[in-house]
């Protein structure tokens, strides 16, 4: 009798841990598939995708040699600096005019290419609208109030203005290197839900207090954008900002598909379409004579 019991909670300690795997393969997937090369990844790692078609429009033009608006000495020392550098690309406009343009590493005008960090610079603007149109009534709402899984913990206490200048206080799990798949920051990489992933997280500092650059604050904010406007996070993105800058198609890392895309890191697109959000910035968001998110809303 005593050695049936034991077979038999073996065979469910066996089917628990396919079971868990089953649920979420996708995080397995990737976690032993990763590259170990540090640089720019496949894109058949990025998998699934949401596209962001934008709306292309024409690129700004471009100087004539010899009438650039800046030493051309400087533009080639700052050129050389680059590819010694590991770059894989370098654009230079002044004055709407593109003043140089230098790629490497297989990049062209035209490639993908992942902007890993730059992704979470997409996301305030789209705050700034959200909050402009209506569906965020202030920064300073506690995030509890979009979240209901959130509504009544410690958590939920914590601004959507606390998430946006990175005071959280939220715990900060190593980025990399930890051989632990239950590192949360893994699980938010690679995993089968974004979402589910971020609210993980537990406060470990005081909030307000504590600056952290952590990966869960975007996402987080991702969420309540979500919970706020009713809309994905793609289709708010492409809507009110992509298609605005006169960009062309872009793609977002997905938890799954039909899920929610990673907001913090690998949004692929040109670069010169990055290029053309670095000018809408520079200009407080003025793209060819149309404001696209509220005044002063970048020196905010």
């Amino acid at each position: 009798m005593m050695r049936r019991i034991l077979y038999f909670s073996a065979f469910v300690v066996v089917l628990l841990g396919i079971a868990s795997l089953l649920v979420d393969w996708r995080f397995w997937y990737r976690w032993n598939t990763l590259p170990e090369d540090a640089g720019e990844w496949p894109a058949s790692y990025y998998q699934p995708v949401a596209e962001v078609p934008g709306n292309p429009s024409p690129f700004f033009p471009s100087a004539p040699a010899g009438e650039q608006t800046i030493d051309s000495r400087a533009l080639e020392a700052a050129a050389e600096w680059a590819e010694a550098h590991n770059s894989a690309a370098l654009l230079v406009l002044h004055g709407g005019v593109v003043q140089l343009e230098r790629y490497w590493q297989g990049i062209g005008a035209d490639s993908l290419f992942t902007g890993r960090a730059m992704t979470r610079s997409l996301l305030p603007p789209l705050l700034a609208i959200a909050r402009e149109e209506g569906a965020i009534s202030s920064f300073d709402d506690p995030i509890g109030q979009y979240l209901p899984e959130w509504r009544d913990e410690p958590e939920g206490a914590i601004t959507i203005r606390e998430l946006l200048y990175n005071l959280s206080g939220l715990e900060n799990a190593p980025l990399a290197g930890d051989p632990d798949p239950n590192n949360k920051n893994s699980r938010l990489s690679l995993g089968g839900n974004f979402r589910k992933a971020a609210l993980r997280f537990e406060l470990e500092n005081t909030t307000g207090e504590f600056f952290a650059l952590a990966n869960v604050n975007p996402q987080l904010l991702a969420a309540v954008l979500e919970s706020a406007t009713g809309e994905d996070y793609e289709a708010y993105l492409n809507s009110r900002l992509w298609a605005r800058l006169g960009a062309g198609s872009a793609y977002m890392f997905m938890d799954r598909k039909g899920g929610m895309p990673a907001v913090y890191c690998c949004f692929r697109a040109t670069p010169h379409d990055w290029l053309r959000y670095g000018a809408a910035l520079l200009n407080d968001g003025m793209v060819a004579g149309e404001r696209i998110w509220p005044e002063g809303w970048v020196q905010e």
